[in-house]
């Protein structure tokens, strides 16, 4: 136990006799930063209001609590997840660079499609759940930041603008001076309340259910462990300590299930269920469901947009349903975030840096989510016009080629004779076509079909010309049809008979 104190007393104080500042933490504020580990405690609600009231502040400000309360929310699993989630929304999409007449750079896109950049976007999408983020480029070596990494936000102050040695810490670098501000980028989000200059992130909204959910799950396995499991019960009359310590250990050897130990006619212990006919286990599922939908909206916009039931609202049914807008929304607000910080800040820094980067080119997303929307509407909208045109040429219609192309934005062209001609060739050739031909004229035969019809016929559909198509045809003969027989003549003979 004396150990440990005296390793705890080193961590603190052994890191704070060094040289103010440290060496090399000009490219790289992480070296600025005593390496004295961060506490981690077990939070409550009570902790979760007492990390706002230390950011809020009047005159000292720290986001030391709450920067540790956000390390152990991300390990929930459902809130990794949707962290997770939202991010690939961004971090999946391509990118380019354009001017204002649409044209890309290939320089630029060539230059910055590395892994350090990727990286870089990620940091950046994860002030909006933490409330802000510190970014240390490092050195550059051939073109690349490969000791790109994030600043410990606990020792970050986004309200007095420093980085400190030590945590609570009221001095430090002021990272956005000289000779730090080229090697470090820093991305705040917007306020929620005016008290501090930059927001507290996602994550203390979703803290609160995180934190309920954690001791939800220490409840449940508790009483997983006392109603579900089997309890070893031990009775004995036994009153000397070492005979008792005998049956006891005993007991403990059997299993890993807990265990009782009582006197034969003594005290007994009874595990009583809370009321509900046995349905008390029930809470914990629900409480924890609610809890988990609490955060998929606030981190994704829909409860359903990580869970989703098939047939239920919200199952992602077709790119109209409420899930599919809600993470559409959220992919076009996190990409216009990452397009303002690249453009405003990293670029302008770059290329300070040396890097040889054109200005005039920005960098977008390029995939964009609201033009590829637009472009499936048009290609539906095409379609039922093509339709229309269809059923019209098959009607003898033909629909004019100005408004199709003015409602669809499809250009037409004549159709090609030698492919038509091909293709009726084709026809004439196959079983059916022929079968076509005689069924064509055994209908004009049977006056069904005029003559005039089946020449026009065979000439437009099988390409026939004129001539050949009147000599298919031939001349209609209509053979009248034979009336048929009502009385035969049998029959005849026999009512004669019967009436002589």
């Amino acid at each position: 136990m004396a150990d440990k104190l005296i390793d705890r007393i080193k961590n603190v104080w052994a890191p704070a006799v060094r040289d103010l500042p440290p060496k090399n933490s000009e490219r790289n504020l992480r070296n600025y930063i005593s390496p004295v580990q961060l506490q981690r405690l077990r939070h409550d609600v009570a902790m979760w209001r007492e990390c706002i009231q230390e950011a809020e502040l009047a005159y000292f400000p720290h986001r030391v609590k709450m920067q540790r309360m956000y390390l152990d929310t991300v390990f929930n699993g459902h809130t990794y997840a949707c962290i997770k989630r939202r991010k690939q929304l961004t971090m999946l999409r391509e990118w380019e660079f354009k001017n204002k007449e649409g044209v890309e750079s290939e320089q630029n896109e060539e230059l910055l499609n590395k892994k350090w950049f990727s990286e870089l976007i990620e940091y950046i999408l994860d002030a909006r759940f933490f409330g802000y983020s510190l970014i240390a480029l490092g050195d550059i070596t051939d073109g690349n930041f490969n000791d790109l990494s994030i600043v410990r936000r606990a020792n970050v102050s986004p309200d007095r603008l420093v980085v400190n040695h030590l945590v609570y810490a009221l001095d430090g670098a002021e990272f956005m001076q000289e000779p730090y501000s080229d090697w470090c980028v820093y991305v705040p989000t917007t306020t929620e309340n005016g008290i501090s200059i930059c927001g507290y992130g996602l994550l203390y909204q979703v803290a609160l259910y995180e934190i309920i959910c954690r001791n939800l799950l220490g409840a449940n396995a508790d009483a997983a462990e006392l109603f579900g499991m089997p309890i070893r019960v031990g009775k004995t009359n036994k009153t000397e300590e070492h005979e008792r310590g005998t049956f006891a250990n005993a007991l403990a050897d059997m299993g890993s299930q807990g265990w009782i130990l009582l006197d034969e006619f003594g005290e007994s212990i009874e595990l009583v269920e809370s009321g509900g006919s046995g349905q008390g286990f029930k809470i914990y599922p629900d409480l924890e469901q609610r809890c988990e939908k609490k955060i998929s909206k606030i981190i994704l916009g829909h409860a359903d947009a990580l869970d989703s039931t098939s047939g239920k609202l919200g199952a992602g049914q077709g790119e109209d349903s409420p899930v599919a807008q809600a993470l559409m929304d959220t992919r076009t607000e996190d990409g216009a975030f990452v397009e303002d910080v690249i453009n405003n800040t990293v670029i302008p820094k770059l290329i300070k840096l040396g890097f040889k980067l054109d200005a005039n080119y920005k960098f977008c997303f390029s995939n964009n989510e609201e033009k590829e929307h637009e472009e499936i509407e048009q290609r539906d909208n095409s379609k039922v016009y093509a339709d229309i045109a269809s059923t019209m040429k098959t009607a003898g219609l033909k629909m004019d080629a100005k408004y199709f192309t003015e409602m669809t934005g499809v250009v037409l062209v004549e159709g090609d004779e030698n492919t038509d001609s091909a293709s009726q060739a084709e026809l004439r050739g196959s079983v059916g076509g022929v079968t076509g031909i005689i069924q064509l004229q055994q209908s004009v035969a049977n006056g069904l079909t005029s003559k005039e019809a089946a020449v026009a016929t065979l000439k437009y559909v099988y390409g026939f010309d004129d001539k050949k198509a009147t000599e298919i045809v031939g001349e209609a003969k209509v053979v009248p049809p034979t009336p048929p027989k009502l009385i035969t003549d049998k029959v005849k003979n026999k009512l004669a008979n019967l009436y002589k």
